[in-house]
Parts: C-alpha cells; sequence; structure tokens
C-alpha cells in the first residue's frame, strides 16, 4: 500500500496555534455526559480520516479534542455512576490509540513546523539581504556622483604613510582578512555603544565623557570597564588603531573635538608605547558604517542622533572672508620689503592668470570648490560676474547639489519599498484565498461524515434497542425463577411442619395407650413396662425414622439448590449487573429443621420412663493456649474503605482503582510497594515503633495510610482495592492532591517520601544528636554526619545519598563548594536528539550548566557562574528521575527514548573510589504516555517474592517480559544495590 502524503502545513506556525484550537473545555462545559460521549465518536471518526487523508493538523486538533473531551465526561458523576456504560461509549482502545497518535503527530508537527520556520526565515533574510544590496548599489552610485576619482589604497590594504582616515570599506576589507591586528576605539558614550556597536574585530568602548585633554593613556584605561581593560593593555600590539564617533569625518577634526583629544592622549601622553602607525579616524564615523554594513552590528534598527548639516556648514563658512572688489580699497603693495613674484617686476603687472578662493562644497566629504576669476593685464582688477559677498549663494549651491544627489535616491527607495509592499499584500491574499478553499473544504468533508455517522448512530441505536430488550426478557426470566424457588422453599417448609405435627400427634396416641395399658393390668405393670414401652417405640418409631430419613435428603438438596442461589446472586451483586433486583426481592427464610431422629443434646434431659441418665459431656478448655486476637484483613479494609474486588491473584500483585486522574499516585505507590525493604517494614508492622505522632507536619498519619494500603496489596485476598483514605489524607495536607485534576508523578513521590521521612524521623521527637567536633574528618563527612544528627529514619538510610556541588565564577574562576544530600537524581535529557542512553543523560548531569546572578564572593557583585555536580555518596536504593517536560514560553514534554540498562553500574560516575554501593539493579518504572494536555501513568514492578515482571495499569495488573520494560515513555527508574558488590 503506498504511503500517504501529508498535507501542507496551513493551520498554524507551531502546536501553540493548534492549542488555540482544541482548547474548547469552556464550549462542552455543562453538557451531558452522552451528549459528550458522541461528540467524542465524531471526533475521534474525523481524527483517523484526516490522518489517512494526510493532513496532521487537524487529526491531531479532533484527537486532542477528543482527549479532552474524554476527561471531562470522567470528571462527571454520572460517569462515576455508570463507568462501565461510558467506557464502553467511549472505547478503551479508542481512548489507547488516540494518546499515541497524539504523541506521534505531536512530534511529527514539531519537526515540520521546526523546519518551515526555518525556511521562512531564510527566505526573509534573502529577502532582507536583495534590499541591502539594492540599497549599497544605489549608495555607490551616489558615490560616484560625489566622488569622481578615488585615489587607490596600497597593495596591502593598509592605509598609506600620510593618511589620517580609513574608510568603511578598507576597514571591512582588512578586518575580514584577518591578517593585520586591529583596535577600535569608540569613543561614543556608553548608552549609545551598549545599544548598538560593531560586531566584528576588537572593539571597546572609550565613553566621550572620560576622554579629558591632559589625562595620560594609563590614567584613561583604569576608568574603562573590567570587559574593556584587558583590550586596552594591548594596544601596543596592534597594527592599525581606529578611532571612531557618530559622525566625525577627516576634514572635520580640528582641536577640541573628541576624537582629537582622544588622538592627542594616545601619541603624547602614552609613554614607553610605540604604535606601529599614527592611528586613523573612521571616514563618516559610526553612521557610515551604520549604513554600509548593517550585518556587521549588534542592533542595525538603532536610531542615531540628530546631525545637523547645515549648522556645521554655517560653522565652516562663518570663518570666510568673501572681498568686495567695489567696495574695498586697494592694499597698498610695498615692494621693497616683499620678494617680486615671478620675477619680472610688480604682482599687478604678472600676467595673474587664476585667483583661487576655496568655499567648502561638501562637508562630509571635505572636498572644496575652486572657483576662478579671469582677468587682464592691466593695472585695474574687473569685478566677477558673480556676487560672493554672501553666505547665501553658497548655501544655494549645496542645497542644489544635494537635491541633485537626495531626490534620484529617495524616488528609487521609495519605488522598491512600494513594490515590496505590493508583493507582500498579493502573497497575503493569495493565503487569504487558500484559507478560504480549505475551510470550504474542510466545512464540506464535516457535513459528509456527519451524514455517515448520523446512519451508523441509527443503526447503532436499533441494536442498542433489540440488546435492551433481550436484556429484560433475561430479567422477568430470573424473577419468574426466583418467585418457582420460593414457592418450592413454601411447601416444603409446609410439608415439614405438617410430617412434624403428624409425629407429635402418633407420639401423644403412644403415651395414651401407654397409660390404658397400665391401667388394666396394674399387677403387670413392672414386668411389662419396659416391653411394652419399647414394642410400641420400635412400632413407631421404624416409619417415623424412614420418612425423616427421606425428608432430610430432600432437605439437603434444597439447601444445596439454595447455596448455589445465593453464591450465583453474590457474584451477579459484584458485577453489578442485577443488584437491584436482588435489593427488590427479599430473602428466603431457612427450611432447614433439627431432624427428629435424632436427639438435642443442648435440651437433652434424664429420662425417667427409658431409665436412661444422659451426662454432659465437659472439656478440658486449660490444654488450648490462649492467642492474642488479630485484625483480619476483612476488617481493616472495611474500616479503611478499600472497596476491594475479591480474589486470590498473589502477593504483592494487587491492582489499584482509579479515583478519578489517580493514575499518578498508583504508579508511585506500586514502586514503593515492589521497594522490599520499605514494604516489609510496612508490612510486618515494624514502623509502629517509628512513627512519630507529635510531628508538625502530618502527625503520622501517611505513614499509617501507606502502611494499611502496603498491607492489603500484599494480602493476596484482592484483585484490586481503592486506595481512598490515603488519598484524603495527602489531599488534606496538600491541597492540589484534593481533586481529580492530573499531577506530576515525580513531585507527588517527593512529597510523599518527605512526609514518610518526617512521620518516621526518630530525631523529629527527641533532642538531635550532640554535635562533636572532629577536625580528622573530611568536609564531606563533617556535612554528612550533621545531616545524619537531624535526621533518622528508613527513608533516608535507603533513598538518602550526597553530592559535591561546585560553583565556579566565569570571571575570577572563584570557587563555592558545598556538600548536599540527595533523595533521587534529576537528569537532562539532549534537546537535538529523539534517541540517548543513560549514561549520556548522566554525563549531561554532571558537565554542569551555565547560571546567571551569582553573588561572586571575590568579584562582590552579580556574575555569569559554571554550577557543576558530582556524586559523592551513593544510596542503597537510587531514584532517577528523567527530566522530559521543559519550558520555553510553553510546557512541552521531550518524547525521547532512552535506553536504560537492568543492570547498572555507577563506579564511573562518583568521584569517591571507595563507594559501598556501585552495582544496582533495576526494579521499577514509572511511565507517562502523552503530552501535557493529556496523558497516563502507569509502572512497570519486578516481584521479588515471583521473580516476575508486572505491569501496574491502575486496576489491572498483567504479567510482561523483559523485552517490554524499555520504552519511549520512561519517566522515573527505580534501582536496588545488588548486596555483595560494595567496592
Amino acid at each position: 500500500m503506498p504511503e500517504t502524503k501529508l498535507k501542507t502545513l496551513y493551520v498554524g506556525k507551531s502546536i501553540a496555534d493548534l492549542k488555540k484550537i482544541f482548547n474548547i473545555e469552556d464550549v462542552i462545559k455543562g453538557k451531558k455526559a452522552k451528549t459528550l460521549c458522541t461528540t467524542a465518536d465524531k471526533l475521534f471518526g474525523q481524527a483517523e480520516q484526516h490522518k489517512d487523508s494526510g493532513d496532521e493538523e487537524m487529526s491531531y486538533v479532533c484527537y486532542m479534542k477528543y482527549l479532552t473531551i474524554v476527561t471531562m465526561v470522567q470528571k462527571l458523576e454520572e460517569y462515576k455512576k455508570e463507568r462501565d456504560h461510558f467506557n464502553q461509549l467511549l472505547g478503551a482502545k479508542n481512548i489507547k490509540s488516540a494518546l499515541d497518535m497524539a504523541e506521534i503527530l505531536a512530534g511529527s508537527l514539531e519537526q515540520r513546523y521546526e523546519l518551515m520556520n526555518e525556511q521562512q526565515k531564510f527566505e526573509a533574510e534573502q529577502r532582507v539581504q536583495e534590499e541591502r544590496e539594492a540599497m549599497e548599489e544605489l549608495k555607490r552610485k551616489q558615490v560616484k556622483l560625489e566622488k569622481p576619482t578615488e585615489d587607490p589604497s596600497p597593495a596591502n590594504g593598509l592605509p598609506g604613510a600620510n593618511d589620517v582616515s580609513i574608510s568603511s570599506r578598507q576597514l571591512h576589507s582588512l578586518l575580514k582578512d584577518n591578517k593585520t591586528n586591529i583596535l577600535i576605539l569608540d569613543s561614543r558614550g556608553a548608552a549609545c555603544y551598549a545599544e548598538s556597536h560593531m560586531a566584528i574585530g576588537k572593539c571597546i568602548n572609550v565613553p566621550k565623557d572620560i576622554v579629558i585633554p591632559g589625562t595620560s593613556a594609563e590614567a584613561l584605561g583604569k576608568s574603562l570597564d573590567p570587559e574593556s581593560r584587558q583590550s586596552w593593555g594591548e594596544r601596543k600590539n596592534a597594527d592599525l588603531v581606529v578611532l571612531l564617533d557618530w559622525f566625525t569625518s577627516e576634514k572635520s577634526h580640528r582641536p577640541g573635538t573628541n576624537l582629537y583629544t582622544l588622538k592627542n592622549i594616545l601619541i603624547k601622553w602614552d609613554p614607553g608605547i610605540i604604535y606601529k602607525s599614527p592611528p586613523l579616524i573612521l571616514d563618516g564615523g559610526y553612521e557610515d558604517w551604520l549604513l554600509t554594513y548593517p550585518m556587521h552590528t549588534t542592533n542595525p534598527h538603532v536610531k542615531v542622533p540628530f546631525h545637523d548639516s547645515l549648522t556645521e556648514v554655517n560653522d565652516l563658512l562663518g570663518g570666510v572672508e568673501y572681498p568686495n572688489f567695489l567696495e574695498s580699497p586697494q592694499p597698498a603693495i610695498d615692494r621693497t620689503s616683499k620678494p617680486q613674484f615671478g620675477g619680472k617686476g610688480s604682482l599687478l603687472e604678472d600676467n595673474i592668470n587664476t585667483i583661487q578662493v576655496a568655499i567648502p562644497d561638501s562637508v562630509s566629504e571635505g572636498q572644496s570648490r575652486v572657483t576662478s576669476f579671469s582677468s587682464d593685464r592691466t593695472k585695474d582688477i574687473v569685478k566677477p560676474g558673480v556676487d560672493r559677498g554672501s553666505k547665501a549663494a553658497a548655501l544655494q549651491t549645496y542645497e542644489e547639489r544635494s537635491r541633485e544627489i537626495s531626490e534620484p535616491l529617495l524616488s528609487e527607495i521609495e519605488k522598491r519599498a512600494q513594490k515590496l509592499e505590493e508583493s507582500e499584500l498579493k502573497a497575503e491574499r493569495e493565503r487569504e484565498i487558500l484559507r478560504i478553499s480549505k475551510e470550504k473544504e474542510a466545512e464540506e468533508e464535516r457535513v459528509r461524515l456527519l451524514q455517515n455517522r448520523e446512519e451508523e448512530l441509527l443503526l447503532s441505536i436499533a441494536k442498542l434497542e433489540e440488546k435492551q430488550q433481550d436484556q429484560e426478557a433475561e430479567k422477568q426470566q430470573l424473577r419468574d425463577q426466583l418467585e418457582q424457588f420460593k414457592q418450592a422453599d413454601k411447601e416444603k417448609a409446609d410439608k415439614a411442619q405438617s410430617q412434624k405435627e403428624e409425629a407429635e400427634r402418633k407420639e401423644e396416641e403412644r403415651k395414651r395407650l401407654v397409660k390404658e395399658q397400665e391401667e388394666r393390668n396394674l399387677p403387670h405393670r413392672e414386668k411389662t413396662r419396659i416391653g411394652l414401652v419399647n414394642g410400641l417405640k420400635l412400632l413407631v418409631k421404624m416409619p417415623e425414622d424412614r420418612q425423616r430419613m427421606k425428608d432430610a435428603e430432600k432437605a439437603r438438596k434444597i439447601e444445596v439448590e439454595i447455596r448455589k442461589e445465593k453464591e450465583k446472586g453474590r457474584q451477579e451483586h459484584e458485577k453489578g449487573t442485577y443488584a437491584q433486583l436482588r435489593r427488590d426481592i427479599p430473602a428466603s427464610p431457612s427450611i432447614m429443621q433439627r431432624s427428629h431422629s435424632y436427639h438435642n443434646i443442648a435440651q437433652m434431659r434424664d429420662d425417667p420412663d427409658l431409665n436412661v441418665k444422659h451426662e454432659t459431656p465437659h472439656y478440658d478448655r486449660t490444654i488450648k493456649p490462649l492467642q492474642k486476637p488479630q485484625r483480619s484483613e476483612v476488617s481493616a479494609a472495611r474500616r479503611r474503605n478499600f472497596n476491594p474486588v475479591w480474589g486470590n491473584m498473589g502477593k504483592g500483585i494487587t491492582g489499584l482503582k482509579n479515583l478519578g486522574n489517580s493514575c499518578y499516585m498508583n504508579s508511585i505507590i506500586q514502586c514503593i510497594n515492589n521497594t522490599t525493604p520499605l514494604a516489609l517494614y510496612f508490612w510486618k508492622g515494624a514502623y509502629h515503633e517509628d512513627v512519630n505522632y507529635d510531628n508538625n507536619s502530618t502527625r503520622g498519619e501517611v505513614a499509617e495510610e501507606v502502611a494499611a494500603v502496603v498491607s492489603a496489596l500484599w494480602s493476596g485476598q484482592y484483585r484490586s482495592i481503592a486506595c481512598r483514605d490515603l488519598k484524603n489524607v495527602v489531599g488534606q495536607h496538600r491541597k492540589q492532591f484534593q481533586g481529580c485534576e492530573q499531577q506530576d508523578s515525580h513531585e507527588f513521590l517527593t512529597i510523599l517520601m518527605d512526609w514518610l521521612h518526617e512521620d518516621l524521623n526518630k530525631r523529629s521527637r527527641k533532642s538531635p544528636l550532640k554535635e562533636t567536633s572532629n577536625d580528622n574528618l573530611s568536609p564531606a563527612d563533617q556535612a554528612w554526619e550533621k545531616f545524619r544528627r537531624c535526621n533518622e529514619s528508613l527513608i533516608r538510610s535507603l533513598f538518602y545519598g550526597q553530592q559535591k556541588s561546585t560553583v565556579r565564577c566565569c570571571k575570577c574562576s572563584e570557587e563555592s563548594v558545598t556538600f548536599e544530600a540527595f533523595s533521587d537524581l534529576s537528569l537532562p535529557l539532549p534537546s537535538s536528539s529523539n534517541k540517548c542512553s543513560l549514561v549520556e543523560c548522566m554525563k549531561l548531569y554532571l558537565n554542569g550548566e551555565k547560571i546567571s546572578g551569582w553573588n561572586c564572593p571575590c568579584c562582590k557583585e552579580k556574575r555569569d557562574a559554571i554550577k557543576k555536580f558530582d556524586i559523592w555518596r551513593l544510596p542503597p536504593i537510587l531514584v532517577i528521575h528523567l527530566n522530559r517536560f521543559y519550558h520555553d514560553g510553553w510546557w512541552r514534554k521531550r518524547q525521547t527514548y532512552v535506553d536504560f540498562p537492568f543492570n547498572l553500574d555507577m563506579r564511573h560516575f562518583s568521584l569517591v573510589p571507595d563507594q559501598r554501593y556501585v552495582s544496582y539493579k533495576l526494579y521499577g518504572v514509572s511511565n507517562h504516555y502523552g503530552s501535557m494536555e493529556g496523558g497516563h501513568y502507569t509502572a512497570y514492578c519486578k516481584n521479588e517474592l515471583y521473580n516476575k515482571w508486572y505491569k501496574f495499569d491502575d486496576h489491572e495488573v498483567s504479567e510482561i517480559s523483559n523485552n517490554d520494560i524499555r520504552s519511549g515513555a520512561a519517566y522515573i527508574l527505580f534501582y536496588t544495590a545488588i548486596s555483595g558488590n560494595s567496592s
């Protein structure tokens, strides 16, 4: 069969977008259970069809809607009253199939969304790069208009010996070549530098507020921040030092400016440092670099401060004197004090071809425009045709030239922006058309599915009605049979009563005959008394004994039939099929009567007529040993309301009923129940002497309830029980466990073990051991002794170990070491792999992680640091938690398959070589199926008594093979140390 082709993603861009669609709790709230079951069945069918058509998004949405409705139904009172009926409507196989498919689809969609987002990001970057290239092309055209010719750079790319500035392109070429050691000093303010600076090369910030004339280079370096101070100290090794601020160029660099002062400090006030070349100024400043190479900045969208170019032009023009040849007198020339120009006479007599006046034309480029004035060889200077007597002419010329350059550039940019906007609108319209067509197709598909489903429902209703009629007929047949039994019992009772009356009548007749005979024959009374009586007794007794034996045999048969009927009724009562019917029918009285062919010993007296004396037997009660009465399991179950289902399943393999999303608790209880030392401790009653009823936490209640549950599970009398009292006690002390909401099994395990430790802690009800100072102990042993002095319980002895925590400053390498106790190891999972081993997770846990905001005792401020754990002391019971859940704006679950061993060797993961416990064997696994939106917990546990693995799925318990233990749902692993393997 060919593989189904997957449809293109069109509903959302992430799992979070789909969650907004299938979150229908507010919509279905208040609906009846049967209506919700019908809707759930429809959604499951739609999910299957979408899956077959390759539409993973809609299939995932329908599956999650189905699971949401199932969760809502299980919380309703109707479901609790008729659990089997609604489970049949929902379909147990459908629920498991939906959980598995939702988990598979979630993983597939996450990968596809990630690829789609990367593709869109790549296309967006391509569009931005094209726009940047277009901008650079326009800028090159502008440069060609402003600079017709450029001086060629030296062959090696470095500026010439006489250059005082460097262009952005030259600097970029040198930085990309990576052969020249360049130090860039950014002299803008600290806030501007932090907001945006060069992201290529070695660039440090020398804020302009600390650049003060007369400051030495050494003092200036001390004023820098610690990160820049090290690079400042390496300035003597730099092949080239480049200075920059926002706008400064080489032509506008003059005394009094910030860069002039900084350059003066480097050249004149930096003794002992010989620079390989004089510091250069970046032509155009950071503004030019930002426009030319925005991709090599930390923030290309930074807002450039306002720069009034006209004000700078006015400042420069303000120092130029424009001569007025009409009003100004001719200066007198002293021919005796100055040499003659040209060697042919006076200046006015020479052939003056050109008089040049420099007028700034472009401040940013530092060029000047030269205007020539021609004159004849006369004594008078002729006035030129253009009036240069005011600044207005120069400003007007500058503005006209700027418009000639900027207007085409702006027009081209506007055209490109408009074209880009039109393409985006066109793409948006196409997406909207596609979305509408998809919605129409989906609506038509839903209508068709509803019609098909309606036909199926009508057929199902007809079958259910037929089945209901059969059940009613069966119930009526049972009622008739019960009536027949009652009538037969009544007839047998009447017959027995009549037989008793007949026997009494014959006895009276016998006594009367005996009395008459005695009166007639008084002399021979003594002789014939015994014979006569015996003869009469024999005559009367023979037929009576036969009749009574027949009656007794019939009574026994009737009793057997009644017992069978009662046993059948009891079984039906457990199944809950005909409970109400039996409550309506009163119980029939017993028909068993004492047989008159045997004496009633309790009422036996001496018989004076038969001359027989009966003695009551005596028994010596002293020979029977006295035993202390013990509470039976039945009374324990009745007192704690275990609501058991009877059946001998074996010790320790009894299931736990689900009390409404309590599978997280059932999974942990089964793992604790198969922790052999702890289970024996509770089952044998050894915990009684350790229970601390005076602690301020749970006052021993949790330990008592856990012991009662463990005793019931190991009694071997029940198929399943309900640990309702334990859940109530847990809910009283922690509100989050009161209701029927799904909870995290690892969180429940941590809290439960803390409560058990407090209930059984011997040190909490008496003063802890006195602290004794022993300088010979290592810091780890001292910390462990301190912990042990305040904590003494079986929980601490079994589950607690010790690890070393080291925090190292990333700046100064200062370390802080502490030793702390742990009850489980929470291992991270690699984020870039779908399959890993437990060894990889352990190494990842021990490698350490980067933390921020650590108060370094050496730096005296918050620093980034590396926190690392090392295992120091291993416990007898090692609990390993696989941290599958993580938060990146949404809580998610990693479905990574972790390959964990049955036999675990921990000697390679501990710093201490002489560990007592190093070899472990697996005996329990707590599994989690599903995702954050819905899931289910089970447990795989090895029973030490039978040496077999069992699957505990709430009330269902079944044997499994070793090959089925490992799965991608493993969440918490329980290992026990192998005896005799201490190193």
